[in-house]
């Protein structure tokens, strides 16, 4: 027994709960008033006799042949062999911590066989005060005594003799009285039940259900003992099923009990007979034990169900989640039971009372079945929070007439029977609440339902005579049939007929027409909805000044006495702190602002320098450098003022001019550096300040990466919560806060498929960090280094190095996790506590996809509130709320991937976009997208999504479904997108030509258009409307568009020619502006482009 130990505070805390368990409750313990609570001899036959239970509870182990005597005052005795009470006297000692509970320890004496030591318990049972008259009672298991007596055991068969002669002694039974206090379950009981329910569930739905798929699929004769043997031999080798468990922890409760064919017993004493199972009606009960901890769980599976069948299951299900929802702490156990009748006759299924069993399940635990708490209508034991129970509803000998089974096909095996029984058990925990079902497996209709034979008619009868089926019934099996079966034409049975993945019947049961009906609706509430908040946002612009708008004169002296000192005649000077630059014109300085400056020029030829300087001016491109202010200032004064664009000096000694140069270029750096800082700043809201917890301990995590970094290549810290936010230090001290009513959403994602966990927070107002203004803030730790995620390196399968390596970076990830999730729970409770709400998401991975949505393929998953991914820079979040329509582009049956386009409720912001979806995510992504009631639409080709942006920002009529004249009717919202999903293919394309939303023009031309704006590579990859698909295969085009493409081209190739660059493409009134500006224009720009380059 080295190697075994007892939790000793949980053998003191739980041997508590039965003495105040016995004080409180004294009449379900035969009003005893000393117990002897004692193991016999090991019987495999018996696994749940009260003593062992018992035993497991307080010792975890079982100790046989061992007297464990208890008084009322808390005094316990062992009388047991040496080795056994030296190792309770190890474990337990002489008494609690509180010392409330006190131990005695009797060593068996072979010598006088053990006499010493029975009188010294025996004087302890004769001392106890009783009425005169009246005996001492001793509680006892009642059904074990005689068989202890009769085992012949040295320590257990002398106690009970003489227990037996002394007549001043009366033995009473405690079964009752200890089976209600072990139904209330503490945490760690709760634990073993939830694992040993998860054990159940995984074999039903990993071992049970797909060899009964199997078996239908290749039309296998099996009986119903012979496949429950082979679902107990999972129990035996779990890894079977690849449940990494111990056998010796698990196990079954009974053998699983597996009936068809009409003949049907719903108890759980049942068993499976030898007999072959039939394709109709198929029930399965499965119990596990962990850790001598059972759970049950019971499934109905129906093959070519009858709509009666089906609609009875339905029934059964109503009913289900009726008892569930009346199992709440304070109702007795027999309003369960009384709810269920009350609902079958809401429903109007009266005839199926008396097919109700005869109690709707019982406690479960340590016992796998509380005789004295079994959901039966008489029974007045109170439901209190922790209790477990077996909810089994079911449904016995229901007939099925001919006319039930009229439209079923001859060959279905659902002819042969006139009864069926349905049953559905699950595994339940009492809470404050509403109660938690352990046993989550599906049970839905879809999730139980197999159609294996063809409803074309054969089924139904020539004779005339027949009796008609039930309305519907020919209408409810079709639907199954289609939904649910691949057939051959002639209704035989052929492979792969089964529904057998259950996300393939979800997938099936939501179909296209289903969500294009819903999307149709939900567009036009949609429409409707973005109409008043449009009008609200106008009302509430109106009551603004307008000050933003007005241009602010540029002054930089007020008086030229105010001109530096050292200014001569002729010479350029720049003043730093003026930020200006004295030109000299007619020999005389004239002070230009620096943010007049569009750019400058030095340039030396032979023994001559030259220095130009361009300026903002009316007509020219100002293009993105230029400051706010500029561009109001050229707006302004552009109708009717003279503009300067450019001034040249030259010199024959460069060196003045050649500083001049550097000045202006390093004043235009500076500048422009701080209005962006200025820009940057101007929209930033002032935090709360931190308010830090004193006097308290905090919750924290350490040994964090944060990103964005402050500065250099890693920030590391530790993330601490205090009253009104989090702070994050790092190492060499800097500090950020993040103030709790400034996050948005606050999204936990833990490390299964990733090489990091972490914690990520993406706010309602920028924060800065370091220079720049950041709205998404994220901490996590790293399992693995990136480097040695890359590395594909693997040795041998078998090394023990390669699997202790394994095993450690699984524990780590558990770890992290565990340590993770501890801290969003503290936080979250933190935040609550000082007033604030403050929820943490998770991702959904499974509906999860692959995208692009910068510059690389990534995996996307949904939370509750967003579209991320937080793994790699930059971040990709998508806040539902801001999100006001979907498109999905590149919808062709040719191309393997399509582009999911989002556009913003905010028409001044560009769409987000993921690109190189693959196809086979379609219907995943656009079901979702019905559930989260976000409309979407689909076409084949990618769209201008700048232009229709702007298009639809100055459309005050957008979401209206007329013109301005309130008669002509047009298209709400983003209905027009439909349009390239209705249309053929040679109408698609001729809407792609005359369109303003058209197909985005070839790459070369984005790159003149790119050059043109001045556009950053960052900018144009996220604005860029081609997107080059390999996989992409377009229809040909005709002689006629060849033609006209053929001409296209050697227009651009003659503009290139006469202007020595590129020129902008667009429409026909771009174009004749354009030429009004001349190639002096065309060359200025030119010249602009070689500056900056």
């Amino acid at each position: 027994m080295s190697d075994l130990s007892i939790n000793a505070p949980q053998f003191f805390a739980r041997m508590g709960k039965i003495l105040s368990g016995h004080a409180r409750n004294r009449g379900a313990w035969g009003n005893s008033n000393c117990l002897s609570l004692n193991r016999g001899p090991m019987n495999e036959d018996d696994p749940y006799a009260k003593s062992l239970i018992l035993h497991q509870y307080l010792f975890g182990i079982e100790l046989t042949d061992t007297v464990t005597f208890i008084t009322e005052s808390g005094t316990l005795y062992f009388l047991s062999s040496k080795k056994k009470i030296d190792f309770l006297e190890k474990n337990l000692g002489d008494q609690s911590e509180d010392g409330n509970i006190k131990i005695e320890y009797l060593v068996r004496n072979k010598a006088d066989g053990n006499e010493e030591n029975f009188q010294t318990i025996m004087k302890v049972v004769e001392d106890i005060d009783v009425p005169a008259g009246d005996k001492v009672k001793l509680g006892v298991f009642q059904k074990e005594w005689s068989r202890n007596e009769e085992s012949g055991l040295a320590n257990l068969g002398g106690w009970q003799k003489a227990i037996d002669i002394n007549e001043e002694v009366e033995t009473v039974d405690v079964a009752i009285g200890m089976g209600l206090l072990m139904a209330v379950k503490d945490d760690v009981e709760l634990d073993l039940m939830k694992k040993s329910s998860v054990l159940g569930n995984k074999i039903l739905k990993h071992g049970f259900i797909p060899r009964l798929e199997e078996i239908i699929d290749k039309d296998e004769s099996i009986t119903h003992e012979a496949l429950a043997e082979e679902i107990e031999t999972i129990y035996a080798n779990p890894k079977k099923i690849k449940v990494n468990v111990s056998p010796d922890d698990i196990g079954t409760a009974y053998f699983p009990i597996l009936q068809s064919g009409g003949n049907y017993d719903l108890k759980v004493s049942a068993l499976s007979t030898q007999k072959k199972m039939k394709y109709d009606v198929i029930t399965i009960s499965l119990g596990s034990r962990y850790k001598n901890y059972c759970s049950n769980v019971a499934r109905t599976f129906l093959v070519d169900p009858p709509k009666a069948v089906a609609d009875t299951y339905e029934t059964l299900l109503v009913v289900h989640e009726a008892c569930l929802a009346a199992m709440v702490p304070g109702k007795p156990l027999k309003s369960i039971y009384a709810t269920a009748v009350k609902k079958l006759k809401a429903e109007g299924r009266e005839d199926l009372v008396s097919k109700l069993p005869k109690n709707l399940g019982f406690a479960i635990g340590g016992y796998f079945r509380e005789g004295n708490l079994t959901l039966s209508q008489k029974n007045t034991v109170t439901l209190r929070p922790g209790m477990t129970f077996n909810l089994a509803v079911g449904f016995s000998d229901v007939s099925l007439s001919k006319a039930n089974k009229a439209t079923i096909n001859e060959k279905s095996a659902v002819k042969d029977i006139d009864k069926y029984a349905l049953i559905l058990a699950d595994t339940v925990t009492i809470t404050k609440d509403f109660p938690d079902i352990l046993t989550k497996h599906n049970k839905t209709l879809t999730d139980v339902s197999y159609m294996i034979n063809d409803d074309d008619g054969s089924g139904v009868s020539d004779n005339d005579d027949a009796p008609a089926a039930p309305k519907g019934d020919a209408d409810y099996a079709r639907k199954i049939a289609n939904e649910g079966s691949d057939r051959g034409d002639s209704g035989q049975r052929t492979s792969k007929r089964l529904a057998s993945s259950y996300d393939n019947v979800a997938e099936l049961s939501a179909s296209a027409a289903e969500r294009q009906r819903k999307q149709i609706e939900l567009m036009r509430r949609r429409n409707e909805e973005r109409v008043r908040e449009l009008a609200r946002a106008r009302n509430k612009g109106k009551n603004g000044d307008g000050e933003g708008d007005k241009a602010e004169e540029l002054e930089a002296y007020k008086r030229p006495k105010e001109y530096p000192d050292s200014v001569l005649p002729n010479q350029i000077k720049v003043d730093m702190a003026n930020k200006c630059v004295l030109l000299p014109v007619g020999g005389n300085p004239v002070p230009f602002h620096i943010s007049t400056i569009k750019a400058a020029v030095f340039q030396k030829s032979d023994n001559v320098s030259y220095l130009r300087v361009n300026f903002y001016a009316a007509g020219l491109a100002l293009g993105k450098e230029a400051s706010r202010n500029i561009v109001k200032l050229v707006e302004k004064y552009a109708p009717y003022a003279t503009f300067v664009r450019e001034m040249t000096f030259r010199s024959l000694d460069g060196r003045n001019l050649n500083q001049a140069y550097r000045m202006i270029m390093e004043l235009r750096k500076r500048y422009r550096q701080k209005e962006v800082q200025e820009q940057e700043e101007a929209t930033l809201v002032k935090q709360d300040k931190l308010v830090r917890t004193k006097n308290e301990r905090v919750p924290r995590l350490s040994d964090l990466t944060m990103r964005p970094v402050f500065a250099g290549r890693k920030t590391q810290g530790n993330l601490e919560a205090h009253s009104n936010g989090l702070r994050f230090i790092s190492n060499r001290g800097e500090s950020v806060d993040i103030i709790y009513s400034n996050i948005e959403h606050a999204i936990f994602q833990p490390c299964e498929s990733e090489i990091m966990v972490l914690i990520h927070f993406y706010l309602k107002n920028p924060i800065m960090i370091g220079k720049k203004k950041q709205r998404n803030l994220q901490v996590f730790t790293e399992v693995i280094d990136a480097s040695q995620a890359v590395d594909g390196g693997r040795r041998n399968m078998y090394d023990p190095e390669e699997m202790d390596d394994e095993q450690r970076e699984r524990q780590l990830r558990k770890k992290l996790n565990e340590a993770f999730k501890d801290f969003c729970r503290k936080v979250e409770k933190v935040a609550q506590k000082n007033g604030f709400t403050l929820e943490f998401d998770i991702p959904y991975r499974d509906l999860g996809f692959i995208g692009n949505p910068h510059k690389e393929m990534v995996y996307i998953m949904p939370t509750l509130n967003c579209l991320v991914n937080l793994t790699e820079t930059p971040f990709f979040v998508v806040d539902l709320n801001q999100v006001d329509h979907v498109h999905f582009e590149r919808v062709t049956f040719a191309s393997k991937a399509f582009d999911m386009v989002i556009a913003n409720k905010d028409f001044t912001k560009q769409p987000w976009r993921v690109d190189m979806i693959p196809n086979a995510d379609k219907d995943g992504i656009q079901d979702w997208l019905t559930d989260m009631e976000i409309s979407y639409t689909e076409g084949p080709m990618n769209l201008n999504w700048k232009q229709i942006m702007s298009t639809v920002a100055s459309d005050d009529r957008f979401y209206m479904d007329t013109e301005e004249d309130e008669l002509t009717p047009k298209e709400a919202g983003w209905s027009f997108l439909r349009m390239f999903g209705d249309e053929d293919d040679e109408g698609e394309s001729s809407q792609g030509e005359d369109s303003d939303f058209g197909v985005g023009g070839s790459a070369s031309e984005d790159e003149e258009e790119e050059e043109e704006e001045e556009s950053s590579d960052e900018e144009s990859d996220d604005e860029s409307d081609f997107d080059a698909d390999e996989e992409l295969e377009e229809q040909g085009m005709d002689w006629a568009d060849m033609e006209k493409q053929a001409m296209a081209d050697d227009r651009r190739k003659n503009n290139r020619d006469d202007d020595g660059g590129p020129k902008r493409g667009g429409p026909p009134e771009a174009g004749d502006k354009r030429e009004l500006a001349g190639v002096k224009l065309q060359s200025i720009v030119s010249s602009e482009k070689k500056i900056q380059v």
